[in-house]
């Protein structure tokens, strides 16, 4: 074999090597695309869900809101319901004691 038919078959093997190359990464690329659009498809649908769920998280403290002025409200009235029977309790006492007082008077 001579010189020539030497520099073929090692160009030739670097042709094949650099072909072979050239197309794990093109594989390579393809695969990184991929996943790549995978992972975007998947921060969209996290940042929906997010958005969704920030939403509903400012619907809900307003509901807190508004059932905490409730709660305020039904406890002042039951404690104004409590003030009330016990006015109405000393009311009831004085009044017996002032008709103790007439009866004894006359």
């Amino acid at each position: 074999m001579d010189i020539m038919a030497i520099a073929g078959w090692v160009f030739g093997a670097l042709a094949g090597i650099g072909a072979l190359a050239a197309a794990f990464v093109k594989v390579k690329s393809n695969v990184d695309n991929a996943t790549a659009e995978i992972w975007r498809g998947e921060a969209e649908a996290q940042k929906a869900r997010a958005d969704r769920l920030e939403a509903e998280f400012g619907e809900l403290s307003a509901r807190v809101t508004r059932l905490e002025q409730e709660r305020e409200l039904l406890l002042s009235m039951a404690t104004g319901q409590t003030a009330i029977v016990e006015l109405r309790t000393a009311m009831t006492a004085q009044l017996d004691e002032i008709k103790s007082l007439l009866t004894s008077a006359l």
